[in-house]
């Protein structure tokens, strides 16, 4: 009598074998993006910190009229050493000059920040509050 296993059950479980790797990759992959994702948030609610900081002592450079707007880059940012270069997930600089956080004047006395992050050819956006 032979033991070992038949084509059918070889082919089985190799088909098994190859939806549970698939399903892995997959959630692996999910993770790493959402990951990914919550870095590029993080450093962007750094960035709106950071020019919280820079236009506390810069008041001037507010917008002055509702709905006006200014914007510093992060370039600025990081020469006046509000913030520390932001690095993306490879651990390269992002952009320092197409990076900036933008300050819209919503009313008298309230101010919306928004960060605009490039890093990886890529842009990221978060608003103050979000």
């Amino acid at each position: 009598m032979n033991k070992g296993f038949t084509l059918i059950e070889m082919l089985a479980t190799v088909t098994i074998l190859g939806i549970l790797v698939t399903i892995v990759l997959l959630s692996a992959n999910r993770l790493i993006s959402s990951s990914n994702l919550e870095y590029y948030n993080t450093s962007e609610k750094m960035m709106i910190l950071a020019s919280k900081d820079y236009f506390a002592d810069y008041r001037s450079y507010l917008p002055k009229e509702v709905n006006g707007t200014t914007r510093v880059l992060l370039s600025a940012l990081v020469r006046e050493e509000y913030i520390d270069m932001i690095k993306d997930v490879n651990d390269n600089d992002c952009n320092t000059s197409e990076s900036y956080v933008e300050v819209e004047k919503t009313s008298d006395n309230e101010y919306l920040y928004t960060a605009h992050l490039v890093c990886d050819a890529a842009e990221y956006v978060t608003k103050d509050g979000e």
